[in-house]
């Protein structure tokens, strides 16, 4: 009985260290991480996936996959979820970021896979144009393991959140 009350309490403690760090994150329009998108940015208001990374000193931390938007022509988006590069020396480096998203104005759906770390091996593109419709658009954002790495990133929760494509 004593092990589900402790782990009760570390998943509670963990849920609130989460909360804090969203809270204090920068907002979703701040300068991405890597290279630097060609089309205007767009403001996306999400909550952002969250997953565990594991660093070389088997310590386990957040990792929040929060996910940028530009648009270089109208109905037109890229998507990318950029991770830093201390976070891509841990296990996240190994892991995709899935976006699924919905234009509630003209119905266009779809879905992107990008990987956070350009230099993990995987084929999946660091950017991603989709056709996305102008419009309110809504998506929700999940952490999911590679080809190599399946369990990257692992657990973790969906995050969501919405924008206005140009």
């Amino acid at each position: 009985m004593r092990f589900p009350r402790q782990f009760s309490t570390v998943a509670t403690s963990l849920l609130a260290a989460c909360a804090l760090t969203m809270a204090g994150a920068p907002s979703a329009s701040a300068a991405p991480v890597g290279p630097t998108l060609t089309g205007a940015p767009v403001s996306v208001f999400q909550i952002p996936a969250i997953g565990v990374k594991v660093s070389g000193l088997v310590i386990p931390g957040p990792h929040l996959a929060s996910v940028n938007a530009s648009s270089a022509a109208p109905g037109r988006t890229t998507f990318s979820a950029p991770a830093s590069p201390e976070t891509c020396a841990t296990t996240v480096g190994g892991s995709l970021v899935r976006i699924s998203y919905v234009n509630v104005r003209t119905g266009d759906r779809g879905t992107s896979v990008v990987k956070p770390c350009p230099f993990f091996l995987d084929s999946a593109p660091t950017h991603q144009t989709v056709r996305t419709g102008s419009g309110p658009v809504v998506f929700t954002v999940s952490i999911t393991g590679s080809w190599a790495y399946p369990n990257a990133g692992q657990p973790s929760l969906p995050g969501g959140g919405g924008f206005v494509a140009p």
